[in-house]
């Protein structure tokens, strides 16, 4: 049993501390009520009951028990959407119409129309892996894979969704990722979307993705070595490696021209980034990062880089808690203890559109919590998923930037200008399942197959069927 430790109570206490929510420092004791303010205008997301059965007649209409990752998530989706609609500073206050707040509420409501609601986030895991079940409960590594999917339904915001792999971030891939529009930028459609709409466009993005090699790699062989296997952990639960990949040196490539670390942007080495995407609009950047720092608990070597997340003004908090307990981590207090929102409470549906006008106020009330909880560093979970947004190319620039000035990176994950050459090109990395894995290997031709015994002992990643990674 965890314990966790009341946050007015630490409020309450005369001892002056730092801190940290989301991107911007208190003071305990001169700050207290804009702390207090800063977490009751963070969108709150909590188990519901009484909604329409999820899929068919025979689903579920609670999420009591298995839907806190799907909450968690929800949350960090919503604090994105309230930056990038409402900004950072905007606070909650119950007596004002805010039309964009309500419209963003909407599009979390527990109806299977609202793309952001439970019915699209479990319908959309379960479409993603054949043997997952609606009720079966969510790492963080997995949830931030279906809410990149879920973010295409959303064209009021056009976010450019990217979740990070073994990779890191690669800064050139990422700036093509938001420099490509894929709708009208003047297109204001509903923000509603039925399932088989999103499944479809979710499919179409699936085999763009698998199907393109970028023109850096078309030339060069791929060497694949060591296909799918499964392993178990500890507590026995299966560890799927996927292919090992490696895209050879051409006889013309030197350090100077792929270095192993980052390095100025070369325009070349990715032809699809030029100046007519630089004419392009860049869309607001949805930036998630798997993170497993450590293998049973939370190795605290990681700790204080871990803490100075939460510094980052791009920060929208951290998918994390326990197992089948998840947690929206959103601060620290004296770089010891994480703040959190807690998402098990049941609460009754919220449908906004079966609501009374006197009713919508309580209704809205329950989106934001009243008693907030901290809990001790070395208590959480070693499989994490850090959120951040980008509304600006400069924002990503200086968050890139930041990540290495901190030390964050490389010591939790790398940033790179562009991709080095001992990196598997980026359609192994953003393959999102076992399945897809073994899809692109057999899109190699038969002679590029090669045994390279060499490379395994290069790579440090391990992906789990169930979303999360063991860092070797």
């Amino acid at each position: 049993m965890i314990s966790f430790t009341a946050l007015e109570n630490f409020l309450n206490s005369n001892d002056e501390k730092s801190v940290w929510i989301l991107g911007k420092e208190y003071d305990s004791v001169k700050d207290h009520d804009e702390i207090l303010k800063d977490i009751r205008s963070r969108l709150w997301f909590t188990y519901r009951r009484g909604f329409s059965p999820i899929r068919d007649d025979s689903g579920p209409t609670s999420d009591t028990g298995w839907g806190c990752m799907h909450r968690c998530g929800q949350m960090m989706i919503a604090q994105t959407l309230v930056i990038l609609h409402l900004s950072r500073d905007w606070r909650w206050n119950p007596d004002k119409f805010d039309e964009d707040y309500q419209r963003i509420l909407k599009m979390f409501e527990d109806r299977p129309s609202a793309i952001y609601s439970i019915h699209s986030i479990a319908s959309k895991a379960a479409f993603n892996d054949a043997d997952r079940k609606i009720t079966d409960w969510l790492g963080p590594s997995t949830a931030a894979q279906v809410f990149k999917k879920l973010v295409t339904g959303d064209r009021w915001t056009n976010l450019a969704a990217h979740v990070a792999a073994e990779d890191g971030i690669v800064v050139q891939e990422i700036k093509n990722l938001c420099y490509h529009n894929e709708q009208s930028q003047n297109y204001d459609a509903s923000t509603e979307m039925n399932d088989s709409s999103w499944e479809r466009l979710s499919r179409s993005r699936h085999e763009r993705k698998i199907n393109h090699f970028p023109s850096y790699y078309d030339n060069r062989a791929l060497i694949v070595s060591n296909p799918i296997s499964v392993e178990q952990d500890d507590e026995f639960v299966e560890i799927i490696m996927p292919p090992v990949c490696n895209v050879p040196s051409s006889p013309s490539d030197n350090e100077d021209a792929h270095p192993r670390s980052s390095d100025s942007v070369n325009s070349e080495a990715c032809p699809a980034f030029t100046s007519t995407a630089l004419s392009l609009k860049w869309r607001p950047l949805l930036l998630i990062i798997p993170l497993r720092l450590g293998l049973h608990e939370l190795n605290m070597m990681y700790a204080p880089h871990l803490m100075n997340l939460f510094k980052l003004r791009q920060c929208v908090g951290i998918l994390g808690g326990r197992p089948m307990r998840a947690l929206w981590l959103i601060g620290n207090i004296d770089d010891k203890e994480v703040i959190f929102l807690d998402p098990h409470i049941t609460q009754p549906a919220a449908i906004f559109s079966q609501s009374s006008p006197e009713a919508f106020s309580s209704l809205e009330a329950s989106f934001h919590c009243s008693s907030f909880q901290q809990l001790p560093l070395n208590l959480l979970d070693p499989s994490l998923a850090a959120g951040f947004v980008c509304p600006t190319e400069n924002d990503f620039d200086a968050l890139c930037e930041d990540l290495k000035k901190t030390g964050i990176a490389p010591a939790l994950f790398e940033v790179h200008d562009i991709r080095p050459s001992y990196l598997p090109p980026p359609s192994f990395s953003a393959v999102d399942t076992p399945e897809g894995w073994g899809e692109v290997c057999t899109s190699v031709s038969a002679p590029h197959l090669q045994h390279d015994s060499s490379y395994m002992s290069s790579s440090g990643v391990k992906t789990g069927s169930n979303g999360d990674f063991e860092m070797l």
